[in-house]
């Protein structure tokens, strides 16, 4: 009878025992699923089919990869940036993305506020963050290499067809992302056809969301002749493109690949926002995020790049454009990051 009693301790024990292992182990498992990241758009509508639209699908995809909860916070105004900021925060969102360089205040601000917490900003380099948040790091993307490589190509094009060697650029405003790009779209233009002339004017809409007022740049650009617009505005430049799709001449789409817009479009600087978004996630997620540096997306490392090409445009010029690209990735090639226009 003792016998029998000890060995029903003995057993109970070893049960507890067993238990208590497996509620530590799942403990130490549901610490690591309690991580989520959320997104806090700059201005301007989420389907922009472009910047914002990018940062949602990179959202989504390592929300799916990771298997953790994700949300977006969509900025429709200036006075939202800072509250969508410090909501996320109060939320427990371990990694947050502040989208767009006029973001750079809120994830400034908001950032010392919850030190437990990472943050990023996409177009922020860190030195802008002038509270210097141990828990940031900044997004920056060599936009000038990408504009370099589609501008070379609508060199050669407008080259190859005569008439008036006249292309141009639309920019939602003067932020340094999209002198960036129409610096680097106006050399690389000027490498292919040293005689072209490049018209870059900026639509003035802070929202980048206003296709009317795009539209409108993109038509005073067509009345001096341009036989191509390169759109550098987010949602606002679909207006440029329409644009230029109304008056029978070429296209080009930014950040996301545009060539789905239509026949016009002849391809799209690619700056790939989503696989930040994704690569600084899985960072954090598996405590590797180093913070107060820059994250830096460029030819070599892939992070832009050159869209899907018209097939009217010759696969020779396409081969030639992407030969340029790898001596830009390798050094060989310089691409000033800002020229005066």
């Amino acid at each position: 009878m003792i016998r029998r009693k000890l060995r029903l301790v003995l057993a109970l024990g070893l049960i507890t025992a067993v238990a208590l292992a497996t509620s530590s182990a799942g403990s130490a498992g549901s610490a690591q699923d309690d991580f989520k990241m959320a997104i806090v758009t700059d201005i301007g509508k989420l389907n922009d089919r472009s910047f914002n639209q990018l940062a949602n699908e990179g959202r989504t995809a390592v929300g799916k990869q990771l298997g953790i909860p994700t949300r977006v916070y969509q900025t429709t105004s200036e006075a939202q940036r800072v509250p969508n900021m410090v909501a996320a925060g109060r939320a427990g969102y371990n990694m947050i993305f502040g989208v767009g360089f006029l973001n750079y205040t809120a994830v400034n601000t908001v950032a010392p506020k919850f030190p437990d917490l990472q943050f990023a900003g996409v177009d922020e380099p860190y030195v802008l963050f002038d509270k210097k948040p141990k828990n940031a790091a900044g997004i920056v993307f060599a936009e000038q290499e990408g504009g370099y490589l589609v501008g070379y190509l609508a060199g050669l094009e407008v080259k190859k067809e005569g008439g008036k060697q006249i292309i141009s650029a639309v920019g939602a405003n003067n932020v340094p992302a999209i002198v960036h790009y129409i610096s680097g779209y106006i050399q690389g233009a000027k490498k292919a056809n040293p005689g072209i002339k490049v018209i870059a004017n900026y639509a003035n809409d802070p929202t980048f969301a206003d296709r009317a007022k795009c539209k409108e740049t993109a038509l005073g650009q067509i009345q001096k002749g341009t036989r191509v617009i390169f759109q550098v505005a987010g949602g606002c430049g679909l207006g440029a493109l329409s644009a230029a799709k109304d008056a029978g001449i070429w296209g080009i789409g930014v950040d996301a690949d545009q060539l789905y817009l239509g026949k016009h479009m002849m391809t799209s600087a690619l700056k790939l926002v989503d696989r930040a978004v994704i690569d600084l996630t899985k960072l954090a997620h598996d405590g590797k995020l180093k913070t107060g540096k820059d994250y830096v997306y460029s030819l070599k490392n892939g992070g832009m790049g050159l869209g899907s090409v018209s097939p009217k445009v010759p696969k020779s010029f396409v081969a030639k454009t992407k030969a340029i690209g790898t001596q830009i990735a390798s050094g060989k090639i310089k691409v000033k990051a800002e020229i005066k226009f």
